[in-house]
């Protein structure tokens, strides 16, 4: 039989006159569930209403089963600890540290002194409920996001591989791994190459192969998509694409590569080790969730952090001073035709942008970890920057990458009401499966692992520690591509060179080739192509302000223009026909440009977007060996 000091389970009493203790209770009790009761102060036991504060109920009372009474934030952590795993770790902290016990109960009394402010202040952050929030429905769509951004990555470069890497390509995979084979022979080194360039690439780099691991990673991309063997398939996604990675480091060496392979590795722990991804079953493991929103917390926060560094060579920094999107819209690598419209708005709007630049960047990620609105409005201030990032420039999946990952930022409640209801019908699988079960052993080491590395980086990047202290502790997992520092263009270009090449069968008259994506005086389309990734014509940029700044083009310039000497169909391929594509070429020449914007007369005037100033202190000309 029950006395009054014995409960069978433990009772909270709390105000049942105060609006901002309604809201939360409704939330202990989804989390607690039957294990403690709810009832009011209102109608309590005299000594629960005297240690409640008397007639003010000042305080919530927890009347535990052994008949003593907790009162104030104790009484908070000690019914919710058995039931969430942060409330268990401020009881131990309670229990443990007189400092933290005494801050604990001050913020409890502030709180419980101003209720109605709290109440307001609640509804600010958290919305409609305070409910702890779920994340089935971003559960189920990111990593079909992610698959699909797989899928777009493997077809774009599919159409390029044998131009780029091919026996007949630019850097073909089978000579570096034959190069990277002879240098670790010759070397000494310890380990094999493969362990320092990990790649499937290794058991057969022919053209054939190629095209097979291609075809390989586009069929785990699709299969992610539809949710069949999500891990499996996102794990062989991440693979295959590794693969070209390690060994066509000249052409997908960029971050949004490197951005890829960590979200893909980080959707294997993301999504649920079962056969078929579905509602009902999609909700991530909080540890896995948490380590997406670190990416991404990091992606954000280190672009804004590398701009406040981003000093030139003459000590000028044009984030901080306020004139980087003066020059950012014709310097970026690949423009489009909104671009020009975008360089012609007011200055003082240009300030006003990066203004929101550095606020989104820099303030908003420090919201992902807060209450639900918070989260939301990082969810709408990276969208928005990401969208207008698209619709000012390109950079293929990058931007796409970012919007995959704010998705997971959205918990069930934020989402309209026909798919909540829908969610919310799909009831959840009982226990875990075997390999389910596994993942929640193997998950928190992996999580430790990637949270010291990324850590790490992260200090590099507030340049709170130096690269060589650190390198010990990043090298061995820096091959694998999967856990990276972040921040595109910490300096801001404020010229745009451009390089022509020019071939000639009699070193008298000259030809042009025309590539697809790069600028060119006369070109006047622009066009977008989301989400295609040009690897060509995106290093072309990059070799031009090499060539500027040095005075020498890159090296792998000289194999494509010996490929274009052979006239190689898979070289030729990445090209636009006509102009030097047509001639079999016996010299070349290299001549540099400075590219900029054309002003609004000169638009109307000639319909062109740009104007070119030569830089003929930069001209190479000459012929190369006959080919054989």
């Amino acid at each position: 039989m029950e006395t009054p000091d014995s409960p069978r389970r433990p009772i909270l009493y709390w105000d049942g006159d105060c609006g901002f203790c309604r809201r939360w209770v409704e939330r202990w009790r989804a989390t607690s569930g039957d294990a403690v009761e709810y009832r009011t102060l209102q109608g309590a036991p005299s000594e629960v209403r005297e240690a409640a504060g008397g007639e003010k109920l000042e305080r919530i009372v927890l009347w535990q089963t052994d008949g003593s009474l907790l009162t104030g934030a104790g009484a908070a952590l000690t019914s919710l600890a058995p039931h969430d795993t942060d409330a268990r770790l401020a009881l131990g902290a309670y229990r443990r540290l007189p400092f933290f016990r005494a801050v604990a109960e001050s913020c409890y009394a502030w709180v419980a002194g101003h209720r109605v402010f709290c109440a307001k202040l609640t509804g600010l952050l958290w919305g409609r409920t305070t409910e702890k929030p779920t994340y089935e429905l971003s559960g189920w769509l990111f990593p079909r996001l992610i698959g699909a951004i797989f899928l777009s990555a493997f077809v774009s470069l599919w159409v390029q591989i044998d131009g780029l890497a091919g026996s007949r390509g630019i850097l073909p995979v089978a000579a570096q791994l034959e190069a990277i084979t002879a240098h670790f022979a010759a070397n000494g080194q310890s380990g094999p190459a493969y362990a320092q360039f990990p790649s499937l690439l290794w058991l057969g780099a022919s053209d054939t192969m190629l095209h097979v691991w291609l075809a390989v990673g586009t069929l785990a991309s699709l299969l992610l998509v539809v949710g069949l063997w999500p891990a499996l398939t996102a794990f062989a996604a991440w693979a295959c694409y590794l693969s070209f990675a390690a060994t066509i480091p000249v052409f997908l060496n960029f971050q949004w590569d490197a951005l890829l392979l960590e979200a893909g590795f980080l959707v294997v722990f993301f999504v649920p080790w079962i056969c078929f991804l579905r509602l009902g079953n999609s909700a991530p493991a909080r540890l896995a969730r948490l380590l997406v929103w670190w990416l991404l917390f990091r992606l954000m926060f280190e672009s804004g952090v590398v701009k406040l560094h981003g000093f030139d060579a003459t000590g000028r920094n044009t984030w901080l001073d306020g004139t980087a999107l003066d020059f950012h819209y014709f310097t970026q690598p690949i423009p489009v035709w909104l671009s020009w419209w975008f360089a012609q708005l007011p200055p003082w709007f240009h300030r006003l942008s990066l203004g929101g630049v550095f606020f989104i960047e820099l303030v908003l990620p420090f919201f992902m970890f807060g209450p639900r609105r918070l989260r939301l409005a990082a969810f709408w201030g990276f969208s928005l920057l990401m969208l207008l990032i698209m619709a000012s420039g390109h950079y293929g999946f990058f931007n796409l990458l970012t919007l995959a990952l704010a998705v997971t930022l959205i918990d069930d409640a934020s989402w309209p009401g026909g798919l909540r209801r829908l969610a919310a019908a799909r009831q959840p699988n009982g226990k875990p499966a075997g390999a389910e079960w596994l993942k929640r052993k193997i998950l928190p080491l992996v999580a430790a692992v990637l949270v010291v590395l990324t850590t790490a980086q992260l200090l590099m990047v507030l340049r709170w520690v130096s690269p060589a202290t650190l390198g010990p502790v990043l090298g061995p997992f820096a091959p694998f591509r999967s856990a990276n520092s972040y921040g595109l263009f910490s300096v801001m270009t404020t010229e745009r060179p451009e390089i022509t090449i020019e071939a000639s069968a009699d070193g008298i008259v000259w030809e042009p080739y025309r590539f697809r994506w790069k600028m060119e005086e006369d070109d006047n389309s622009l066009p977008f192509f989301l989400p295609h990734m040009p690897r060509l014509d995106w290093q072309m940029w990059f070799a031009a302000l090499e060539y500027r700044s040095s005075g020498q083009p890159p090296a792998w310039i000289m194999p494509l223009l010996g490929r274009l000497q052979e006239r190689s169909p898979a070289v030729l391929g990445l090209l636009e026909p006509g102009g030097a594509a047509d001639i079999r070429p016996a010299f070349f020449r290299l001549r540099l440009d400075d590219f900029e914007f054309a002003d609004p007369a000169a638009r109307r005037a000639n319909g062109r977007y740009w104007q070119a100033t030569p830089l003929p202190q930069y001209t190479i000309e000459g012929s190369l060996q006959a080919p054989r």
